[in-house]
């Protein structure tokens, strides 16, 4: 049966906090890819750290969990054996900053699954002076999520994903079928992301 492994970011330091951030990878099947993964996730946000202010972080959890792809459910656990570093922001102190705003790293992948179109998202929420003075995310920033994204992707131990699910009665606790499918670009686009879960 098809593992999908899971690496979790956890972001602190904020009106708001705890954030979460997972990236989804194809079976990382020994201490060795486990510990890939988990560098490879904290250099994609030491990348966007400039946008991060100072006393916000990151942190990539140590515990990777590992699901069947079908079904959701847990068939075990590896603990990196090499922790990454925190990730500090460096964005400077006491900067105004809206707290479900920021910017968003989209992956695509060029399949289809169950009649959609397979991609996904990392939301960089909140983030500090993302913006141009048109109101659009800056050139900057586009460049340096995207060089980030691509980096992750691009990792040669290890492989980026999305997790594809079908629940029953459209539901989202009774996972009933399932797919994985490799990450093979990112875009970042030139607009503010909002998420709630993130607001002060």
């Amino acid at each position: 049966m098809p593992t999908v492994s899971t690496v979790t970011a956890v972001w602190n330091g904020f009106t708001g906090a705890p954030g979460y951030s997972r990236f989804n990878f194809f079976e990382l099947a020994d201490g060795a890819t486990v510990n890939a993964a988990g560098a490879a996730v904290r250099a994609f946000f030491d990348a966007q750290k400039l946008y991060l202010a100072n006393g916000w972080n990151i942190t990539v959890q140590t515990a990777v969990q590992h699901k069947d792809v079908a079904t959701g459910a847990l068939t075990g656990e590896t603990t990196m054996t090499s922790a990454p570093a925190v990730v500090v922001g460096t964005g400077g102190l006491s900067v105004p900053y809206a707290g479900g705003s920021g910017y968003v790293v989209n992956w695509t992948t060029g399949a289809f699954w169950n009649g959609r179109k397979v991609r996904g998202r990392c939301y960089m929420v909140p983030a500090i002076s993302p913006y141009s003075a048109d109101g659009t995310i800056s050139s900057a920033v586009v460049s340096a999520a995207t060089g980030a994204g691509t980096a992750l992707i691009n990792d040669p131990t290890t492989a980026l994903a999305i997790w594809a699910k079908k629940f029953a009665d459209g539901g989202h606790t009774d996972q009933v079928a399932g797919g994985l499918f490799a990450v093979t670009g990112c875009t970042t686009p030139d607009r503010a992301a909002q998420l709630r879960s993130r607001r002060s």
